[in-house]
């Protein structure tokens, strides 16, 4: 408000602004309320109704095309499954199952019944179709393997049988795939054979207790504590000259020779003394195998000569075979023989020769 001298209305100029706005007021809402005779609540809604019910040309405007919208809003409330997924791809929806091309070059996606690939023209390979297999006894047996061989599809009990006396069930001739009605066709017997752990060793039955120069040459003694001397009681001594046999023991001395050694004596202030290191050479008679024997004096040293192999065999019950290199087995009618026999730290294994020359090893492993 200004302070002045003028006259009233200047002085009090914005008063009577206001009232007079008040006053424009006040009649507004008695004209609306006398004109309308209606609430500012129903008019509203009178308005909604009136433009609801417009035309949609009324304002000039297009409709929109709602087809989509309620397509989407249907399928997304209840998917339509357009088909199987597969589980390694990375979709959760697939248009149509898919094989991919038998083509390595192309490898593209194509329908599971195409014959010539739509991508690259490449005709596809025929699916491989199962072998129907008759058996009508339950037998394990091929209806028709049995026809082929003579025997009879309908009798279960003649897969237990041995139709050519190889030892050999026909059950397992038809797994082996070989001739039930040949003898000299069958599974490797060898596969029914196996080594036995621990290996044994043979020792021999003497041993070399003293040794003297005659004129005659070289005597050597051996004894064996278990042979019976001309007395009857055990231990007899062999009394023999290089080059002659030691009794009926089948080994023969093939040679000797006379050796010492020089050793300091512990704690003897250099003291030495003389280690007899002599030894004799003896060959087996049966098969020309050489063993060195030293000489022990009265102490039993044994000696061994030859590492001993047992060999199971089951087939027909079970038989064990001890052996020694060379020595020949017969596994139910077929010969065999023994090559070698080679323990190792943790087993052994041998080597066994068939007739036709041709050689298997079975191994086995200490437990």
């Amino acid at each position: 408000m200004k302070n002045g001298n003028g006259n009233f209305i200047t002085r009090h100029y914005d008063w009577l602004l206001a009232g007079v706005a008040a006053l424009a007021l006040a009649a507004a809402v008695v004209f609306f309320v006398q004109v309308l005779g209606e609430d500012g609540d129903s008019l509203a809604a009178d308005e909604v109704r009136r433009l609801e019910s417009r035309k949609p040309d009324a304002s000039g405007v297009e409709p929109a095309d709602m087809t989509v919208y309620e397509l989407i809003t249907r399928t997304s409330k209840a998917p339509v499954r357009l088909g199987d997924v597969d589980p390694r791809g990375y979709s959760f929806l697939a248009s149509d199952r898919r094989v991919f091309c038998g083509l390595p070059e192309c490898h593209a996606p194509i329908p599971p019944d195409a014959k010539v690939c739509p991508v690259c023209n490449g005709a596809q390979p025929e699916e491989p179709q199962p072998e129907v297999v008759l058996d009508a006894d339950g037998d394990g047996l091929n209806d028709e393997w049995e026809r082929k061989f003579g025997l009879n599809p309908a009798d279960p009990a003649d897969a237990d049988a041995d139709l050519d006396g190889d030892a050999f069930t026909n059950r397992e001739e038809y797994e082996a795939g070989t001739d039930p009605s040949d003898r000299n066709s069958h599974p490797d017997y060898l596969d029914s054979l196996r080594l036995k752990l621990p290996l044994k060793q043979t020792v021999l039955p003497f041993y070399l207790r003293s040794y003297m120069k005659t004129p005659s040459g070289m005597k050597l003694e051996f004894f064996s504590p278990k042979e019976r001397n001309d007395y009857g009681t055990l231990g007899r001594a062999h009394s023999v000259f290089v080059g002659t046999d030691i009794g009926e023991t089948g080994f023969t001395v093939k040679s000797f020779d006379q050796k010492e050694r020089t050793v300091k004596i512990k704690g003897g202030a250099g003291a030495t003394r003389k280690v007899d290191e002599s030894f004799a050479t003896l060959e087996r008679k049966s098969d020309g195998k050489t063993v060195k024997v030293v000489v022990s004096g009265e102490k039993p040293r044994k000696v061994p000569v030859d590492v001993q192999a047992v060999l199971v065999y089951e087939r027909g019950g079970t038989k064990e075979y001890v052996v020694v290199p060379g020595d020949k087995i017969d596994l139910s009618g077929a010969g065999y023989v023994v090559k070698e026999i080679t323990p190792s730290s943790k087993g052994a294994s041998v080597v066994i020769e068939d007739a036709a020359g041709k050689t298997r090893t079975l191994e086995a492993l200490e437990q």
